[in-house]
């Protein structure tokens, strides 16, 4: 899938799934900008794109000053934008809903949902100068099935879900396809550190069941593609059939 001469923003592609993802769309022709809140990671991403080709752009994409300013830069370097891909996000504190802060609350969303809102407000504009353009959301598997004592997060991905649907809808007429994934836990370090706090028997038992990275980044290399041109509004799942049943949680013992 070429994306010769394409030029993409990655959020969050520091690690995880937006590193596989940036890596990807290098190897497929893709000048490639990094956004992220720590440079090092970031700077550790761009050695290993094809010939170096993209820069790095310190950003916290929760504020608007740094997602205008991530945009600007990218036009200002590179003439043009194409691909935005939202995949910046933070994990959620493990805790009941009375217990949460609203600093808590307002941080994940903030990350999560609003990241993607503020990124994409200022991506259409530049993508409508070039006659089209493509942005796609990661959200979760669990913004489709719930996940006790895991509202916030629920609610963010749930939310990232929904504001794909109707900004597909909305930038249509602009040639703007709007798309987004639903993983399940991956591979990648988020999901990692969540299994600490089960035993270890425990964690050798579902670390083996994680989803690679490199199989989302796939998925996201196909729905900016060419070959996705007729595919918009919709929410891809990965999950290896994890969201398909009831939880037992639900059921009369």
């Amino acid at each position: 899938m070429s994306l010769a001469g394409k030029v993409a923003i990655v959020t969050g592609a520091g690690s995880g799934i937006g590193r596989a993802t940036a890596i990807l769309l290098s190897t497929n022709g893709a000048r490639v900008v990094l956004a992220g809140r720590r440079s090092e990671p970031l700077n550790d991403t761009l050695s290993e794109l094809e010939q170096k080709r993209g820069f790095v752009v310190k950003a916290d994409i929760s504020k608007i000053d740094d997602a205008r300013r991530l945009v600007d830069e990218t036009l200002r370097e590179f003439g043009e934008l194409d691909i935005l891909v939202n995949n910046a996000g933070v994990e959620a504190p493990y805790k009941q809903l009375t217990d949460l802060s609203e600093e808590e609350w307002d941080q994940v969303i903030d990350t999560n949902l609003k990241g993607v809102f503020l990124c994409s407000k200022f991506a259409i504009p530049a993508m409508r100068v070039n006659g089209g353009g493509v942005i796609t959301n990661v959200a979760s598997n669990w913004g489709i099935v719930a996940a006790p004592y895991a509202t916030v997060y629920c609610a963010s991905k749930a939310g990232v879900i929904l504001l794909t649907k109707a900004l597909a809808m909305e930038t249509a007429p602009d040639r703007i396809t709007v798309n987004c994934l639903c993983p399940g836990d991956t591979n990648a370090g988020m999901e990692l550190r969540d299994l600490e706090r089960f035993s270890e028997e425990r964690r050798s038992a579902i670390i083996p069941k994680l989803i690679p990275v490199e199989h989302v980044a796939r998925a996201i290399l196909y729905l900016v593609s060419a070959e996705a041109r007729m595919t918009t509004a919709t929410a891809l799942v990965i999950d290896n059939g994890a969201s398909s049943g009831e939880s037992p949680r639900l059921l009369n013992s």
